[in-house]
């Protein structure tokens, strides 16, 4: 990643919902976080990552795994309209328990005890009313 203007950080920052906490940081930004250093929680470093992906503008492959399962549903919804962006000129690999955010995907791969059991898109998947809709069903996961 190059490096980053204060004002694109300062945005990044708040994008991920972390501008309050940055401010009680003893140094802000500047304060050394993680291994040796003081520790974050599973929610914060789940954000920390969103806000590095609002930055890296260059990256055109994007990984999520699980980004948003240590927040609560309301957090969630939150970033929701600010993390959709950033899928906008990517390919992005999104795993995630949470099913309301099959809507927003182009594919979706269905995966059973590490076995893909059934892909498509959210419309050929609920038309084959297989694995998909099951766990939809299980999942309490309205239709889409």
């Amino acid at each position: 990643m190059t490096n980053a203007s204060p004002a694109s950080i300062n945005q990044a920052v708040s994008k991920a919902g972390l501008t309050d906490w940055v401010a009680t940081l003893p140094d802000g930004l500047d304060t050394m976080i993680g291994e040796g250093a003081r520790t974050v929680s599973g929610g914060q470093a789940q954000r920390i990552a969103l806000a590095r992906a609002f930055l890296d503008t260059n990256r055109k492959v994007l990984l999520f795994d699980e980004p948003t399962a240590h927040l609560d549903i309301e957090t969630e919804a939150a970033l929701k309209k600010d993390i959709l962006p950033v899928f906008d000129n990517h390919l992005v690999f999104f795993a995630t328990h949470r099913l309301h955010w099959i809507g927003e995907m182009d594919y979706v791969l269905v995966v059973d005890h590490g076995q893909v059991v059934e892909q498509g898109t959210p419309a050929e998947l609920t038309a084959k009313n297989g694995e998909y809709v099951k766990l939809r069903s299980e999942m309490g996961a309205p239709e889409l």
